[in-house]
């Protein structure tokens, strides 16, 4: 997203962005706050204060905007296998609580690498505002949740859920369980009790920190994931083991 020298940003560009998306908000600074990243600041203080008064913004980055449109996004999904019969199948299937197979369809649809094509028909990367990251597609995933919470405050969930249903194929979530769920299929091969996820290093300001989390089994790493957020590393680091398993006769060991 352009953002004029005197830190208001492009109105043109806003006006692009809600046509692309399919919303035209009421509330534009809801908007912009729901692109902007902490980086952006680069930590200038000065620039951030300056940057929420000419804007209008209530805060100076989507945090709180990604944190509440997770919350809508559990509501949307647990609305829509209420009245699904599947979803009790699949928990009574692989012995887990409804809430645990909600999760499970959950972390399927915010998986970044299924948000990627997403993010690329929204031209997301073009609009949003940061500064320095090593990849903007980390944060592709925390921008789409920000944008369902932004479009909740300014006009309701019922605006959100039709988002949601646009851009995310919650109906087949299911069939995608064993294939994106990494961290899941790890703990089937080996069992919950013999797998951990230490975080070995944290590197980074706070608006952009950098996690790297290993995957410990039987005490031992057998592969590390980096990542913005520390659920992300996990994924990886399972994904990076599962990849290594691929073509050998792994047993079961729990």
């Amino acid at each position: 997203m352009k953002v004029n020298e005197d830190l208001t940003v492009s109105l043109d560009q806003l006006e692009e962005f809600q046509k692309i998306i399919g919303f035209e908000f009421k509330n534009k600074s809801i908007l912009t706050e729901a692109l902007t990243h902490g980086s952006f600041y680069s930590g200038n203080k000065r620039k951030m204060k300056a940057f929420i008064q000419k804007n209008h913004l209530e805060n100076a980055d989507y945090n709180k905007l990604e944190n509440l449109g997770d919350l809508v996004l559990d509501l949307i999904i647990g609305d829509f296998f209420y009245h699904h019969k599947e979803i009790e199948e699949y928990a009574r299937s692989n012995d887990l609580s409804i809430e645990a197979a909600l999760t499970t369809v959950k972390i399927v649809l915010v998986e970044n690498e299924g948000l990627v094509p997403v993010a690329q028909k929204l031209e997301l990367e073009k609009y949003i505002i940061y500064g320095y990251l090593d990849s903007v597609e980390d944060i592709f995933d925390d921008v789409i949740e920000a944008l369902i919470g932004a479009i909740y405050l300014d006009q309701g969930l019922p605006r959100a859920r039709e988002f949601v249903y646009k851009y995310f194929d919650i109906e087949s979530a299911l069939e995608k369980v064993p294939h994106s769920n990494p961290v899941g299929k790890v703990q089937d091969i080996y069992g919950e009790d013999n797998i951990n996820y230490p975080i070995i290093e944290e590197t980074g300001p706070g608006h952009c920190k950098m996690f790297t989390v290993g995957l410990e089994i039987h005490d031992s790493i057998v592969s590390t994931g980096k990542a913005t957020q520390v659920r992300k590393a996990k994924a990886e680091a399972a994904r990076k083991h599962l990849q290594s398993l691929k073509g050998k006769v792994k047993p079961v060991n729990r």
